[in-house]
């Protein structure tokens, strides 16, 4: 696996933007919350899929897919609950599970022997 520094530095300004839109639209009380847990699921993500390159060429298709749709999931879950909930646990609870089932899918596919 190699890290490209720009398209990571890229993915990560991206992350950092889109975390400045979901706390300035926030409407509850949840703002640090989001702030902090919609940049680590959406920096992860599009670190994955847009800055770093695997040797495997199926590994780094399954891969890339998978991050860009769990971007997409988790874009929606923070979204969700920046306009419609107020719930911290629920908040994290569901970004949690949402993460740790991103992080073992994607150790276990970068793990696969294909």
């Amino acid at each position: 696996m190699r890290i490209h520094p720009v398209n990571f530095l890229i993915a990560l300004l991206i992350s950092a933007l889109l975390t400045l839109g979901l706390v300035s639209l926030d409407a509850n009380l949840l703002k640090g919350a989001i702030g902090i847990g919609s940049f680590i699921f959406s920096g992860t993500t599009l670190a994955l899929a847009l800055g770093v390159t695997i040797e495997n060429a199926r590994a780094a298709v399954n891969l890339k897919v998978l991050s860009l749709l769990f971007f997409v999931l988790g874009l929606g879950v923070n979204l969700l609950f920046a306009f419609l909930w107020s719930s911290l646990v629920g908040y994290v609870i569901c970004c949690g599970i949402a993460y740790l089932v991103y992080l073992l899918l994607a150790q276990s596919l970068y793990g696969a022997r294909q």
